[in-house]
């Protein structure tokens, strides 16, 4: 459904995902600077952050109701809260280098995330409409963190 500039997708009667779609399409990031350095505007502060955060909340909700299949829970819960707190630490990098290594390890995570949504999915341990929302959200924080690591390579 949608609400002004804002997506909101269901994932059951009990929680929904809510995020704001980002256009990225010039291949230049909207959280960093030429310089490479993480923006701190006002409205956009922490914005990719809290996407994370949200995510892996998402994440942890559905979670929550899967039953069996432990293995594949715990690996798609520690790789999904991965990506926020890999981001966290960027922002307090200590060199470029430092800062581009660790939202190069946040996309590696969101990879992984993407691996372990499908896996539950195809074990037919979700929804079609929570595999999609999760799915989707995650693809934007991977295209954000793509063009945020292009940016600060730049």
């Amino acid at each position: 459904m949608r609400c002004g500039a804002r997506r909101i997708y269901i994932i059951s009667k009990h929680s929904y995902i809510e995020f704001a779609s980002a256009n990225i399409s010039n291949g230049r990031s909207p959280y960093i600077d030429k310089k490479g350095a993480m923006i701190v505007a006002e409205n956009k502060k922490n914005q990719l952050r809290d996407e994370t955060i949200d995510f892996a909340i998402a994440v942890s909700d559905v979670c929550d109701h899967i039953q069996g299949c432990s293995v594949y829970v715990n690996q798609l819960l520690r790789c999904s809260s991965s990506i926020g707190a890999n981001v966290h630490e960027a922002r307090y990098a200590q060199s470029r280098a430092d800062f581009i290594s660790k939202l190069e390890i946040a996309l590696k995570e969101s990879s992984e995330t993407d691996y372990w949504l499908e896996l539950l999915y195809r074990k037919q341990k979700m929804s079609n409409e929570c595999y999609t929302a999760l799915k989707n959200q995650c693809g934007t924080i991977r295209r954000k963190l793509i063009a945020s690591v292009t940016t600060a390579k730049a």
